[in-house]
C-alpha cells in the first residue's frame, strides 16, 4: 500500500461545491424559475425568502411534476408552492462531502445549499457534485 492510498482525503465541500448559486424568490412564478432553469443549463434554485434568507431548494423535478406544465399553468403557481423544504437541510463549506451526501440521504433531496456561518448562501452541493468528486 501507499501512502498516499492510505492517507484520508482533504477534500471539503467549499471544494466540491457548484458557484455562483441562482436563487429564486418565494413569490416568483414557476414559469420564471423554469425559464431560469431552461436559460443556466441548472437543475436546482436555491429558493430564498423576501428577506434573502434560504428556506428551500427548487429543482427542474417540482416545476415537471406540475401537469399540465404549460406556460399558463406554471405561470399560476408560485415557487412556494412546490419548493422542497421543511425541514431545509444545509451544510457548511468546511463539512466533509461525506457528510454533504449523508444531509442529502436523510432529507432526501439531490442538492443541499452550503451556507457560511455567518448565514450567507455561498454554493450548492448537488449529486452531480458528488458523483464527480467520487470519480476524481
Amino acid at each position: 500500500m501507499t501512502a498516499t492510498a492510505s492517507t484520508p482525503s482533504h477534500v471539503l465541500v467549499r471544494d466540491i461545491m457548484s458557484q455562483p448559486v441562482l436563487t429564486v424568490e418565494t413569490n416568483e412564478t414557476l414559469w420564471d424559475a423554469w425559464q431560469l432553469l431552461f436559460v443556466s443549463g441548472l437543475r436546482h434554485l436555491v429558493v430564498i425568502d423576501r428577506f434573502g434568507q434560504t428556506v428551500g431548494v427548487l429543482s427542474d423535478r417540482n416545476i415537471l411534476a406540475e401537469v399540465p406544465a404549460t406556460s399558463e399553468h406554471l405561470s399560476s403557481k408560485l415557487v412556494a408552492d412546490v419548493m422542497a423544504r421543511v425541514p431545509i437541510a444545509v451544510i457548511g463549506p468546511q463539512a466533509d462531502p461525506r457528510q454533504a451526501a449523508a444531509v442529502m440521504a436523510r432529507a432526501t433531496s439531490e442538492a443541499v445549499p452550503v451556507i457560511a456561518e455567518d448565514g450567507r448562501l455561498v454554493g450548492i452541493v448537488t449529486e452531480s457534485d458528488l458523483v464527480r468528486w467520487l470519480g476524481d
